[in-house]
């Protein structure tokens, strides 16, 4: 073993003791796999397979028949619920930021296996209104897709679009009501960084999917050729 690596494991091993490692589903110190402990892998539920890579679904559940889309593609590791909700609302509201890092390998590595094919030119992310980073003191989703893109080699460009007003909290409404509140609310700054590119759009979470699909909108106008969508998870909501 080499000095530079005897430093390396040293400073890790301070860090560890100082700065236990916790789960990022439960917040709890205890040995981790990939940022989880072995009690919330097996509570954290994955999606299903085989999964439809259109909604980021299991096929069972698929909602491509009845819903289009403006993105071509959305993958999640996990469905938005139990352990999982808990671990996204530790990192988005009580302001963990270190939960960023081991959410956006397991989006990284969702998105190998689900577009294995597909070549990105560049990562971006959902952007957060003004209120909720002021909130929070990060936007998340900008953390989550910074981390894709360095897991996948990527570049990674968090000034490509923006939330030009504020809009109620999407959770709040109604699914009929949950598309128009969100129209005309984001704009792509410079469509040079995006015309004929292949995108990445991460977020945290995906409900019903307008979020996303208003973005991808904006940016198929702005001339992208194809939308891809990565987030933690995703959940299926029954129309009222």
């Amino acid at each position: 073993m080499s000095f530079s690596d005897f430093a390396l494991r040293a400073r890790d091993a301070f860090l560890d003791a100082v700065f236990p490692p916790r789960c990022v589903f439960c917040d709890k110190v205890a040995p981790l796999k990939n940022g989880i402990c072995a009690q919330c892998e097996t509570k954290a539920k994955r999606i299903e397979e085989p999964v439809c890579l259109k909604c980021g679904m299991s096929k069972k559940n698929c909602e491509c028949k009845t819903k289009s889309r403006f993105y071509d593609g959305l993958c999640a590791p996990y469905e938005y619920e139990g352990a999982v909700r808990k671990g996204i609302h530790i990192f988005k509201f009580n302001s963990v930021r270190e939960s960023a890092k081991p959410f956006s390998c397991m989006m990284a590595r969702c998105v190998k296996k689900s577009f294995d094919k597909v070549s990105f030119d560049i990562v971006i992310n959902v952007p957060a209104s003004a209120a909720s980073v002021k909130k929070r003191g990060f936007d998340q989703s900008a953390l989550l897709a910074r981390g894709v893109a360095k897991e996948l080699g990527l570049v990674y460009d968090g000034t490509v679009i923006k939330k030009i007003y504020e809009t109620k909290s999407q959770h709040l409404l109604s699914n009929l009501l949950r598309r128009g509140n969100l129209t005309g609310a984001f704009e792509v700054a410079d469509k040079s960084k995006v015309e004929g590119k292949t995108v990445l759009l991460c977020d945290d979470v995906a409900t019903t999917g307008e979020t996303l699909d208003e973005c991808a909108k904006m940016l198929y106008l702005a001339g992208a050729d194809k939308i891809y969508c990565s987030v933690i998870a995703l959940t299926q909501i029954k129309e009222k």
